[in-house]
């Protein structure tokens, strides 16, 4: 069920579904696919993201954003696997990792394209 989708989070939050594996399917369903937006660009516990479908892109590369993306002026944070790939890498090296550090490490992919170590 992607009940998680066309909702608004804060970072924080969404973090604690991601690690728990809540926003995905045991086995690969493009249902569950989905893009993060926002409207700041201080990645923090607190930011305001919105959890809806990816990019559309059409035809000359015409990017289709989301309706509420849109209306809310929002731009696009990151992708599911982005997020996932950070997360389960984290916590796959440290059980105890805090959703301080996640954000910490969201943060550095974005910025770096580039894995940080979380201890």
């Amino acid at each position: 069920m992607t009940t998680f989708k066309n909702k608004t989070y804060l970072l924080g939050e969404f973090i604690n579904l991601v690690k728990d594996k809540q926003e995905r399917a045991a086995y690969y369903a493009p249902s569950y696919n989905y893009a993060l937006y926002a409207v700041e660009a201080e990645v923090t516990s607190d930011l305001e993201v919105y959890v809806g479908n990816p990019v559309e892109v059409k035809d000359y590369d015409e990017e289709i954003f989301p309706e509420y993306v849109v209306e809310h002026a929002m731009w696009y944070f990151c992708s599911d696997e982005n997020i996932q790939d950070v997360v389960d890498l984290a916590v796959s090296r440290s059980k105890n990792v805090t959703v301080e550090q996640l954000i910490s490490a969201l943060d550095y992919y974005l910025e770096h394209d580039d894995f940080m170590d979380v201890c």
